[in-house]
């Protein structure tokens, strides 16, 4: 959990109590943890909110998918599915979605106990495995889709398309791979 260094409000029960540590030498000790740890208030502070964001888009799109028969991630792979033809090999939906293969291959048998996608074998190469998108993940991905493109207007309506470009930008290259 990532906090602010420099708390906005206090409470009335946080306030020292008979017997404990006062007020002044908790935040002395926070502050030389602070220092310590070599803390950059300025580079916390984006970290952070990207992390409240992450969290506000998660739950709205937990709130726009309820009904539609779909999880976000299974959403994300019916649209991967569906923008490259209808199916793709098991190892390319991991790839898109940066999922391990085995993490992929176990959401991947939900969707297909759920109707969802199928596995096929490769055309060329009978080792290959794909997953198609069924009937059924159509008609979910259709009634899917207008809640979640719904959900990010919502989020993003603050925003000019120069804000969203800029962001988009942004995010773009924090996303790139380099050391973690």
């Amino acid at each position: 959990m990532i906090v602010e260094a420099e708390p906005s409000t206090r409470h009335p029960e946080t306030d020292a109590v008979a017997g404990s540590v006062s007020r002044g030498q908790v935040e002395e000790r926070f502050a030389e943890l602070m220092r310590c740890s070599a803390r950059d208030v300025d580079i916390s502070r984006p970290v952070l909110a990207l992390l409240r964001a992450d969290e506000r888009v998660g739950r709205a799109f937990d709130r726009a998918l309820e009904g539609t028969g779909v999880t976000a991630v299974q959403f994300n792979v019916l649209m991967e599915l569906a923008a490259d033809g209808g199916r793709l090999p098991l190892c390319d939906v991991a790839q898109r979605l940066l999922r391990s293969p085995a993490n992929i291959s176990a959401l991947i048998d939900r969707m297909e106990r759920d109707g969802l996608v199928r596995r096929i074998r490769g055309e060329r190469d009978r080792r290959t495995v794909l997953a198609e998108i069924s009937e059924r993940g159509w008609a979910s991905l259709g009634r899917a889709a207008p809640a979640v493109f719904d959900a990010e207007r919502r989020i993003l309506v603050a925003l000019t398309a120069d804000d969203r470009s800029r962001l988009t930008r942004l995010l773009d290259e924090l996303a790139v791979e380099g050391p973690d």
